[in-house]
């Protein structure tokens, strides 16, 4: 009996192999599309697979048969295009379903008002941005500074100016008037030590020795080959009159 339709040309033999070749497509693509985990882990609770659990020791067997293969405590693999499979603990995916099996009526809706009390006074440093608020207002400018015054100094009083007087002391006395004398060299034997200087006073040259005085005031202390030391006997001090540059 001949389960080809009436009217087709193709074998019987071709129909078979066609057939054949699409069942094992068909078992190849729900092979590869079918979970890694067996059917009895879907209907445990859905709060188990949410935690990590703990690898427990198979019990020990006596008999010779091959090891288990162990599983990954990271969480159930999810198949992938290509038959890879990834593990779910590789990247977090937070959601907003409640899982399957939750008692909804024993969830607290309070809010824990001392909790996020708590969070909000921890200080955070590197910015000063609220966590708890879109928008943090720019704190407000420092109050300005005044200026400060000028200080201006009270006037003296008579007695106080009197006493600023007194703590200064009484005033140096002033500079002795300079000599006006030009010394313009001196005349002398070369092995004798009697030198006499000449001295010009105005347009009058003069001349003395050592010891002597000149026009009544200025006495020759002095006599060297570049200066002359003469005292003023009227102001009481001695100066050093150099040689005079005409004179050199």
């Amino acid at each position: 009996m001949s389960l080809a339709p009436k009217g087709v040309g193709a074998e019987p033999k071709k129909l078979a192999i066609l057939v054949v070749l699409l069942v094992a497509a068909a078992g190849t693509y729900y092979w590869m599309s079918r979970p890694d985990t067996p059917a009895g882990a879907n209907s445990a609770p859905a709060s188990a697979t949410s935690t990590v659990s703990t690898p427990v020791a198979p019990a020990p067997s006596t008999s010779s048969s091959a090891p288990r293969p162990t599983t990954s405590s990271y969480g159930p693999r999810t198949a992938t295009r290509g038959g890879r499979t990834s593990s779910s603990g590789d990247d977090f995916r937070p959601t907003l379903k409640l899982p399957d099996g939750m008692d909804v009526s024993r969830i607290d809706p309070t809010l824990k008002l001392d909790l996020m009390a708590k969070v909000r006074a921890v200080s955070v440093e590197g910015g000063s941005r609220s966590l708890f608020e879109f928008y943090t207002p720019p704190p407000p400018p420092p109050p300005p500074v005044p200026k400060p015054q000028p200080i201006v100094p009270k006037p003296l009083t008579a007695a106080e100016q009197r006493a600023a007087e007194l703590a200064k002391g009484p005033p140096p006395p002033p500079p002795p008037p300079p000599i006006p004398l030009k010394f313009y060299g001196y005349s002398g034997a070369l092995r004798s030590n009697v030198r006499r200087a000449f001295f010009l006073s105005g347009e009058d040259i003069v001349q003395a020795g050592e010891n002597e005085t000149l026009l009544n005031r200025y006495k020759i202390i002095r006599i060297g080959v570049n200066s002359a030391v003469v005292e003023d006997t009227v102001a009481k001090n001695q100066q050093t009159l150099p040689l005079a540059d005409e004179a050199q």
